[in-house]
C-alpha cells in the first residue's frame, strides 16, 4: 500500500510522495548545509522584543511558569544547539532517518527556539524557556519523506519521556501508522500539538485535511496561524479543523548557524502552542492531555471563524483561569467571541528592521517588532483568575 506524505521546509508545504520502494529508505544529504540566519543577536536587539512575544504577553506568563521540568519533543529535521539560546536546552533525542542528528534543513531548530530559547541573551525568548527539548529527527531531506517516519518519530518521543510532542509537518493522507502513534502518545499521557498546514493560494493549491493535525478526535491540538493584525494568514489552511491559532507570520527564532531567522507558516505557530502546553504542565503536573487541550481552547481569545478554532491562545489566562477538571487542567465558564486589541498605528517604541532572509522564506522583508496585547478574555467569559499551584514539574515517563 502507498502512503503519501508532506513535510515542511522553512514554513512552506512541499508535496512529498514517499511509499514506493525507491523512496522508502531515507537518503543521507550529500552536503549538510542548513540555511544561515538573517541577523545577529545585536541586530535583533535593535528591534526590541519580537511582536509575537509582545502580543502573547509572554513576560507575564513567565511570572507563573517557565516550563521547568517539562520535556517537549520536536519531531522534525533535528535541532542544532549552535545558537547560545539553545545551548543546554536540548537533551538526548533520536534519529529515525539513520543519517545523523544534524539539522540540515534548519526547520527543527526554528521550531525548538520558539518553544524553549533561553532568556537573557537577546530580546527574543521562547515560550517555555525552562523546558527541555528532545530532538527527534525524521526528516533528512525536503522531499520524498515517508509519513511512517513521522509515526516512528512520535513513538520515539514517547519512549524518551516527552510530555509534549510538537509536529510541525503534515501528511496529505490519513496514514494508520500516524494515527496509531498519536493514539499511543495520548494514551501514555503525552500532549500532541500539530500544524494545520499551509496553502498556496497563488498557485491554486488548496489541500484538504492534513494529518496528524486532523486527528482532533484523537486528542491532537491543531494550530492555525495569524499575523500581527490578529487575522488568519492567507497561507493558514482552513480545511483542516483548527483548535486554536497563534502567531505565524514574521516570527523571530533561532537559526542553526547560531544567529536568528524570520519565518512564517503554521509550522511556526505550532511551537507557541506546544510551549504553552509545557507551561500548563509545570503549573498543573497532573493535567491529562484532554485537560491541557481544554485549558488552551477554553482560554483562547479572538473572533471565531473559518480556520481560527477557539481563537488566539492566551498564555496568562491559560495559566490562571480557575479549573473545573480533576487534574486542574480543565476550565469552566461560558464561551463567546471576543476581540483582539491591535493598535491602529505602531506606538513610538516600534522599530522596523529590514531583513534579507536566507532561503527565500520571507525574502527581503521588513519586520515590525510590535503588536498589541491580547484583551484578557477570562473575565469576559466569567472565569476568575486563580492561583497557580507550585509544582516540581512534569517530566513524564519513559515507555
Amino acid at each position: 500500500m502507498r502512503w503519501s506524505a508532506v513535510a515542511v521546509l522553512a514554513g512552506c508545504l512541499l508535496p512529498l510522495y514517499a511509499a514506493s520502494p525507491a523512496h522508502a529508505a531515507p537518503r543521507a544529504p550529500a552536503n549538510c548545509r542548513p540555511p544561515a540566519g538573517a541577523m545577529s543577536a545585536q541586530a535583533l536587539a535593535q528591534g526590541g522584543v519580537p511582536w509575537a512575544q509582545q502580543s502573547l504577553n509572554i513576560e507575564a506568563a513567565h511570572g507563573k511558569a517557565t516550563g521547568k521540568g517539562v520535556k517537549v519533543a520536536v519531531v522534525d529535521s533535528g535541532v542544532s544547539t549552535a545558537n547560545p539560546q539553545l545551548a543546554g536546552q536540548v537533551v538526548k533525542g533520536a534519529d529515525v532517518t539513520k543519517t545523523g542528528p544534524e539539522d540540515c534543513l534548519g526547520h527543527g531548530t526554528y521550531v525548538a527556539g520558539i518553544i524553549a530559547a533561553k532568556a537573557g541573551i537577546s530580546s527574543f525568548v521562547g515560550v517555555a524557556p525552562g523546558a527541555q527539548i528532545i530532538p527527534i529527527k525524521f526528516a533528512a531531506q525536503a522531499q520524498n519523506i515517508d509519513s511512517g517516519l513521522a509515526a516512528k518519530g512520535i513513538d520515539e518521543a514517547v519512549k524518551l519521556g516527552a510530555d509534549v510532542i510538537n509536529v510541525s509537518t503534515q501528511s496529505i493522507g490519513d496514514d494508520p501508522r500516524l494515527r496509531q502513534a498519536v493514539q499511543n502518545a495520548n494514551a501514555k499521557g503525552v500532549v500532541v500539538v500539530a500544524a494545520a498546514g499551509n496553502i498556496d493560494r497563488q498557485n491554486g493549491k488548496v489541500p484538504g485535511l492534513m494529518f496528524p493535525s486532523a486527528y482532533q478526535n484523537e486528542g491532537v491540538i491543531s494550530v492555525g496561524a495569524v499575523g500581527q493584525d490578529g487575522k488568519i494568514t492567507e497561507f493558514s489552511n482552513p480545511n483542516t479543523p483548527v483548535s486554536v491559532v497563534a502567531p505565524g507570520n514574521d516570527i523571530v527564532t533561532t537559526a542553526p548557524d547560531g544567529n536568528y531567522a524570520v519565518q512564517k507558516g503554521t509550522s511556526f505557530a505550532t511551537p507557541f502552542v506546544a510551549g504553552l502546553a509545557a507551561l500548563i504542565l509545570e503549573a498543573y503536573p497532573d493535567a491529562t492531555p484532554a485537560e491541557v487541550k481544554q485549558r488552551i481552547e477554553g482560554t483562547a481569545a479572538g473572533n471565531k471563524g473559518a480556520g481560527s478554532g477557539a481563537g488566539m491562545i492566551n498564555p496568562f489566562e491559560a495559566l490562571t483561569a480557575v479549573s473545573a477538571g480533576p487534574g486542574a487542567g480543565g476550565v469552566a465558564g461560558p464561551s463567546g467571541p471576543v476581540s483582539i486589541a491591535v493598535p491602529d498605528e505602531p506606538d513610538s517604541t516600534t522599530r522596523a528592521v529590514a531583513l534579507g532572509v536566507a532561503g527565500g522564506t520571507v525574502g527581503a522583508a521588513v519586520l515590525v517588532l510590535a503588536g498589541g496585547l491580547l484583551i484578557p478574555a477570562g473575565r469576559r467569559r466569567g472565569w476568575r483568575a486563580g492561583p497557580v499551584q507550585p509544582s516540581g514539574g512534569n517530566s513524564g515517563e519513559s515507555a
